[in-house]
């Protein structure tokens, strides 16, 4: 049996390499998803078995990948890591197609065991799900044999009925004549009408429900994304922080006592005094000491800027929870701007204006992704450098939420159709016109609110949401 092993540890990759050896298996080794998928496409093995968390392509990664090639996506894929805590992270793993996932440590016998287990159900399945292709495909014949002779049943009734009327046609009268095509053509007019209603409609919701499931996955992708940098980045800017705090201590320390040490040399020894002098000013001693200090401060409060961004990733990455709670919209437009300055801080002066909101019944994550959205349309609308405004206030049963910029403007014409699906006015390439569609999406319909736009070009947007502060009771609450 030919194995690949995705990993990014060595020791873990060797672990595994010496098992599936040890069993007469052809290892293949790759150190990230990005390497793994070009092995897998040379080699085709007969299974793979990677990590979660990995450098320039992650397990999630490389199996989306993998199943959308029609050559590799039957390679059957296990997941092999340490990192999943919850049912949450293996139904997501389910979700895409893996086999299975086993959880470090495992015994290398219990693993070979578990991948031979796993190989042969799944080519079990496999031979199942051709059976049941066949028996389809079968159906499949007799349901098109069955609708061509039902075109012809029809063609041969539409003769009949043309022969009918002919003969009804000479029999009658040319006035009742003229009446009947009259009313038929009035009957069929309303039915193709009917039809053509029925038929955008369907478009409307095709449309609505492609843009929810790319929303989904964007949001999956993303807090798979934010969780896997903010659990890489915890644990090391913690050490950082807490040892610019104790050298702050030991430097305070260290300068007491050379102070100390120069005061018992003027007391006691003139000459080693003069010494030490002179070496201090030769290595900059004083300069050293006066530049410490605020080089620590300076330090810290970089680390503790990082650990605010980690905290603010670990909070954007929920964005595609379901839940509901009761939360404070100005820590959400403060987390949102965290994630997006890169976008802003080159293009606009951003300022604040947060009123004292009361907690709001919602859901953060996702009026994070209305935010998002139109804090960078803002800052994409902006051709030099600009202004972003951002408001809040209470009003009444509902809060509000103003975010204004200094752009180009939208044109009047366009902004009638500014929330539809797919309508954009960037260039090719550049905008999938579904981010307004979105977030009009999940501040209307689940969130109960309303959400508006002003424009002027060459002056600029103002986009105003009105959120209520209770949770909005439907209909379905009722029953």
């Amino acid at each position: 049996m030919n194995v690949l092993v995705v990993e990014d540890s060595i020791s873990a990759r060797k672990l595994l390499r010496l098992t599936f050896e040890h069993y007469d298996c052809t290892v293949f080794e790759a150190q990230d998803g990005q390497e793994g998928l070009e092995l897998a496409a040379r080699h085709r093995p007969d299974i793979i078995i990677s990590d979660a968390l990995m450098p320039r392509m992650d397990g999630f990664q490389l199996l989306r990948a993998l199943k959308t090639d029609p050559v590799l996506k039957s390679i059957p894929f296990i997941f092999y890591s340490s990192a999943y805590t919850g049912d949450k992270e293996a139904e997501l793993a389910l979700s895409l197609g893996a086999e299975a996932l086993i959880v470090k440590p495992v015994e290398p016998a219990e693993l070979w065991e578990k991948t031979c287990a796993i190989r042969e159900a799944y080519k079990a399945r496999q031979n199942k799900s051709a059976h049941v292709a066949a028996d389809e495909s079968n159906e499949e014949y007799l349901l098109e044999y069955s609708r061509i002779v039902a075109a012809k049943l029809e063609e041969k009734v539409r003769e009949l009925e043309d022969e009918i009327e002919e003969r009804q046609e000479i029999q009658d009268e040319l006035e009742q004549l003229n009446e009947n095509l009259e009313q038929r053509v009035q009957e069929r007019t309303a039915e193709l009408n009917e039809r053509n209603t029925e038929i955008q409609q369907a478009y409307d919701n095709l449309k609505k429900v492609q843009a929810q499931l790319l929303q989904q996955d964007k949001m999956a992708s993303i807090g798979q994304l934010a969780a896997g940098v903010a659990h890489e980045i915890n644990n090391p800017i913690g050490f950082i922080i807490s040892n610019l705090s104790s050298l702050e201590r030991y430097l305070e320390k260290v300068t007491d006592y050379l102070d100390a040490n120069l005061q018992f040399f003027a007391n006691h020894e003139p000459a080693i005094l003069e010494h030490l002098i002179q070496e201090q000013k030769k290595y900059k001693i004083d300069r050293i000491l006066k530049d410490l200090p605020d080089l620590v401060k300076e330090s810290l409060e970089g680390a503790e800027r990082v650990r605010r961004i980690v905290q603010d990733l670990k909070s954007f990455s929920r964005i595609d929870s379901a839940e509901f709670t009761s939360a404070d919209i100005n820590a959400g437009l403060e987390s949102t701007i965290s994630i997006v300055w890169n976008e802003l801080k080159y293009k606009a002066l951003v300022k604040k204006e947060y009123g004292q909101l009361p907690p709001v019944w919602c859901n953060l994550g996702q009026l994070n992704q209305v935010f998002m959205n139109i804090l960078v349309n803002a800052a994409q609308a902006i051709e030099n450098r600009g202004e972003i405004l951002i408001r809040t206030w209470p009003e009444g049963d509902m809060v509000g939420i103003r975010i204004s910029d200094t752009g180009c403007g939208i044109l009047q014409k366009n902004l009638k159709r500014i929330f539809d699906p797919f309508f954009t006015t960037k260039e090719v390439g550049k905008g999938t016109g579904l981010g307004l569609a979105i977030a009009y999406d999940i501040v209307t319909n689940k969130h109960g609110g309303t959400i508006e736009v002003t424009s002027e070009v060459g002056v600029g947007t103002a986009f105003t949401i009105m959120l209520p502060v209770r949770r909005v009771i439907e209909a379905a609450d009722l029953q």
